[in-house]
């Protein structure tokens, strides 16, 4: 469970045995592809029609309707950033985190945030055994394999994006904790649109060294995945390659070896 130490609150929203019934957890980060989200539980009639819970970061608890939000950053640190920018928007998240009606996963509980709940750090440590978490949205990611969510769907997880430099840190622990999940059997959904386990790339993008042969996929009555490989009429010209390989160029003008 999850408890404020401060005020004895416990979530059952993260009660690890009712969420036995409860397995599908979607996740929503901050990045351009939590639009995905907004458009599949629109189109389905609502989230609870997509999944069972919806957890959400920072600021987006106070945008999406949703069961849990996680907020790590101490709100003392984050009192101290309010007090300076007034009005900023930290101060809008810091002020409406104190009324908050939903439970705020941190690091710290205080008594004058009625919300806040600590992540139960020491159990989820014993449980998973990786003292990993430089992101929030690592910690939520985590938090949701050690409930025993046998579904997990982030949106908004981006981190970098397409054809800019600009990054944010995180990307890398974020998709160890879903290698996590899936080694423990837990079926993984993002949007197409996310460059997170570089979804957002061709399959054959994903597929280090296959420029020679385009690789069809095709799943079986049992489910199991039979390949079939193609050989290409056309190898891709010098040039070509030593561009794919110059991982200093703008990103628009790498992965140029062009799988139809």
């Amino acid at each position: 469970m999850i408890n404020n130490s401060d005020s004895n609150q416990t979530d059952p929203a993260v009660n690890e045995n009712s969420a036995q019934a409860e397995k599908h957890i979607a996740i929503l980060g901050l990045g351009p592809s939590v639009d995905q989200y907004l458009d599949i539980t629109k189109r389905q009639g609502g989230r609870n029609k997509f999944c069972d819970l919806t957890w959400t970061i920072n600021a987006l608890g106070d945008v999406f309707a949703c069961d849990l939000v996680f907020h790590m950053d101490d709100i003392r640190i984050q009192e101290v950033r309010a007090k300076a920018a007034p009005d900023s928007n930290i101060a809008a998240m810091v002020d409406w985190i104190k009324h908050s009606s939903v439970p705020v996963v941190t690091s710290r509980a205080h008594p004058d945030y009625p919300a806040l709940v600590e992540f139960p750090l020491e159990d989820v440590l014993n449980n998973l055994g990786h003292d990993y978490f430089n992101s929030t949205a690592a910690y939520a990611v985590a938090l949701a394999i050690h409930v025993g969510a046998t579904q997990i769907s982030v949106f908004g997880m981006d981190f970098t994006y397409a054809n800019t430099h600009h990054a944010e840190k995180g990307r890398a622990c974020v998709e160890f904790w879903l290698g996590q999940a899936h080694a423990r059997g837990i079926k993984i959904n993002m949007p197409k649109s996310t460059t997170l386990m570089d979804s957002c790339d061709s399959r054959m993008d994903r597929l280090y060294g296959y420029d020679t042969v385009d690789v069809n996929f095709n799943i079986q009555e049992d489910g199991k995945l039979k390949l079939e490989f193609v050989e290409r009429d056309a190898l891709p010209t010098a040039e070509q390659v030593e561009k794919a390989y110059d991982h200093s160029a703008p990103i628009a003008q790498q992965h140029i070896i062009k799988r139809d």
